[in-house]
């Protein structure tokens, strides 16, 4: 077992709570955790891997193929993408953050960390 880490994936996607923030849109950073069964420090292998591209990927595109009122659940959706695609990967840790996000505070984030696991077989 290992981890694949993604940091600091970047994209832009429409979320929030008010209707505003759904129609203009925000950026949002994700960092991905990823605990893999896998063999690849044996075999040098990426079959025996989850290959971080493919998984910012998904990540990516969980993000834009529809809307959430909260971060909670965009990080639960990919977590969830994440292991119906990866048959290897055991866990997704998902963090989502909102830089400097539109609330009566200064702040350089918001956001949350979010832990899907397979169920155990």
């Amino acid at each position: 077992m290992f981890t694949v880490l993604v940091e600091g994936l970047q994209l832009y996607a429409y979320h929030g709570v008010p209707d505003a923030e759904r129609e203009v849109g925000h950026r949002y950073l994700i960092d991905l955790k990823l605990e893999v069964d896998g063999q690849a420090f044996e075999t040098d292998e990426v079959s025996d891997t989850v290959d971080y591209g493919a998984a910012a990927r998904v990540a990516q595109q969980a993000a834009e193929k529809q809307q959430f009122r909260t971060v909670e659940r965009l990080a639960r959706v990919i977590g969830e993408d994440l292991l119906n695609t990866f048959e290897n990967l055991e866990a997704a840790e998902v963090t989502v953050r909102k830089p400097m996000p539109p609330a009566p505070f200064l702040a350089s984030h918001a956001g949350v960390v979010v832990r899907s696991q397979r169920d155990p077989r």
